[in-house]
């Protein structure tokens, strides 16, 4: 198994437990040591895990006692570029296809610039909305530079992980982020997908992705609600418009 799939599974492991109380906030998480020999993982790939709970505000690490409970946030930490798959209990986590992934050319009112080549190749769209319990809490808009992706809008199904996806199919990671971000009021789209009444305060993210391909950026618009859950910040927002 990679080790990335390897940190995602023991990420996900701890998160449950300490959800359910199996280590209260303030108990100690065992040692990084009792971690790798219990589970057969290096060291590199259990402080990958545990700095993912750290950047999330669930463990806080103090020398020379460890990995310290701090919190059972229910921030979704919408703001990081791990991406919403990452961030959620899955058990819980729900997507709602709206648009299947299909050819088009860019928007004309498009938030970001285009290199002259991502606008001679338009790009692939499709839209989800991201639901939480059954609460639907994100309205999402991709935009992908139709560049040497073969075989993606066959194969990309709305309920999986975006950038595992990208990531096992065509070794494309993402290393960073911009984002802008502003308060708009829902219109007659997002209450059809939010399930909110209109005018609705809404949380406007629009954001570029890089990745490890110079050319190749992504983008994306999201429309979150924030009324139940709150957006947690974490690092890797290079650019925040507010």
């Amino acid at each position: 198994m990679e080790s990335s799939a390897q940190y995602q599974l023991l990420y996900h492991r701890l998160k449950k437990e300490i959800l359910a109380d199996v280590y209260p906030i303030g108990s100690v998480l065992p040692s990084e040591n009792d971690l790798c020999a219990a589970a057969s993982l290096s060291r590199s790939t259990v402080r990958q895990a545990l700095s993912q709970l750290e950047t999330e505000g669930y463990i806080t690490k103090q020398k020379g006692k460890g990995s310290i409970v701090k919190s059972k946030s229910r921030s979704l930490n919408l703001l990081s570029f791990h991406g919403f798959s990452a961030m959620v209990d899955k058990t819980k986590m729900s997507t709602l296809s709206v648009q299947e992934p299909t050819f088009m050319p860019w928007p004309e009112d498009f938030p970001f610039e285009l290199s002259e080549l991502e606008k001679g190749a338009g790009c692939i769209h499709f839209a989800r909305v991201r639901s939480v319990a059954r609460r639907p809490v994100m309205y999402e808009l991709t935009f992908v530079p139709n560049l040497n992706l073969p075989r993606f809008v066959r194969q990309f199904k709305l309920n999986q992980s975006f950038f595992e996806f990208l990531a096992k199919e065509y070794q494309l990671e993402i290393t960073g982020m911009e984002q802008q971000i502003w308060a708009v009021a829902a219109n007659s789209i997002h209450t059809q997908h939010l399930q909110v009444e209109s005018n609705t305060p809404l949380l406007k993210i629009n954001r570029k992705y890089h990745s490890n391909r110079s050319h190749l950026h992504l983008y994306s618009i999201l429309y979150c609600d924030t009324e139940k859950y709150a957006l947690g910040n974490t690092s890797g927002v290079i650019n925040q418009s507010l």
